[in-house]
């Protein structure tokens, strides 16, 4: 019986068929793996025909690309991969001449890009790449105001509002980096951006920093945790979900002048030159047998190191159905791209965003 490809599998395949004088073998392998059956994740199909449609690509069968990139984008549906997926089409229909259709597939995922975190890059790349960056500065800009409104309207604290910023975040960063390739001066935004990408993966309050914030502010137990203990687990799980996955996360250790900047109700803690130094990043891991990194002065491998290990258990288990509020109706997107106002102080935003794990692209 053939041997399951996993997605290494098809890494490889796809980087042997780039260097290939003739990448055709390779496309008919993947084919004949999704065809067949032999993936060790049928989610992973609408991937492999893509790599194959890149493999017929490079080797001028363009028609045969298209079709097997179209193909990829339908299997693609429903899966982690699928606005990624379906980008790349509208990307390789631009390319190779098909205008009209490629910029109709963008424009049916234009709507995404105030909503979903992971579609922002896919979008914006297959605009920049065939050479219409002016338009992705038009359109990442719009849905960044537009993201920006709906940012306002949500609760502070809620799933909604930590899921709104993480998006307002990533198109204010992809608007910098759009932008500079046009050689635009930069704006409010543009330093905004900035100040984000300095800013760090996760901030870990100690425990009578953690006391004082979650009883002046009840509603953040929902990000940082309901107690300590809890609060120690997030940290902890998302270090080693990171580790797992070859990245590193910078953690920063809160500080007195951060807590009292989060504190506070005053205008001036969004200031920028009032803004707080950053903290120390925390060291880890450390040894097992060493005291462990969050001050309690057990040892690594009895304290934190299995309190991470069964968050990651628990957010494995299945939760229970809860009912869902009725959705509000999405703005519409302005068609022309209307002047940014003033631009929230970067400080200011770090805080109301609130420490706490960021979400990670695939």
């Amino acid at each position: 019986m053939a041997l399951l490809l996993t997605a290494d599998d098809l890494d490889g395949i796809g980087a042997d068929a780039q260097a290939a004088r003739d990448p055709r073998p390779f496309a008919v392998e993947l084919v004949a793996a999704v065809e067949g059956g032999r993936l060790a994740d049928p989610d992973d199909a609408g991937y492999a025909l893509s790599l194959a449609a890149e493999a017929r690509e490079l080797a001028g069968d363009h028609e045969e690309a298209l079709a097997l990139s179209a193909r990829a984008a339908t299997r693609g549906e429903g899966t982690v991969d699928a606005t990624w997926l379906q980008a790349i089409h509208a990307e390789r229909l631009l390319r190779l001449g098909r205008e009209d259709e490629g910029m109709a597939a963008l424009a049916a995922l234009r709507p995404l890009l105030h909503r979903d975190v992971d579609a922002v890059g896919p979008i914006v790349e297959a605009l920049t790449e065939t050479g219409r960056a002016e338009l992705a500065e038009q359109w990442v800009t719009a849905a960044m105001l537009t993201a920006m409104e709906r940012e306002d309207r949500a609760t502070d604290g809620s799933e909604e509002q930590l899921e709104v910023a993480a998006v307002v975040d990533e198109l204010v960063m992809t608007r910098r980096d759009v932008r500079a390739g046009l050689g635009r001066v930069p704006d409010e935004y543009d330093t905004l951006a900035d100040d984000l990408g300095a800013a760090p993966d996760l901030v870990f309050f100690p425990e009578a920093a953690f006391t004082r914030l979650l009883a002046a502010q009840p509603e953040a137990a929902g990000e940082l945790g309901r107690d300590w203990d809890a609060h120690r687990a997030i940290v902890e799980g998302e270090l080693q979900a990171a580790d797992a996955e070859g990245e590193v996360l910078e953690v920063e250790v809160a500080t007195p002048e951060l807590l009292a900047a989060m504190l506070s109700d005053d205008d001036a803690a969004g200031d920028a030159a009032t803004a707080p130094e950053p903290g120390p990043r925390l060291p880890w891991p450390p040894g097992r047998n060493d005291p462990c990194w969050c001050g309690s002065r057990a040892k690594y491998k009895k304290c934190c190191l299995p309190r991470g290990r069964q968050r990651a258990e628990d957010a494995g288990a299945p939760e229970p159905a809860a009912p869902q509020p009725a959705e509000r109706p999405e703005p519409v997107e302005p068609e022309a791209t209307p002047a940014p106002s003033a631009a929230p102080k970067s400080s200011e935003r770090v805080i109301q965003r609130r420490p706490g794990p960021r979400s990670r692209a695939r």
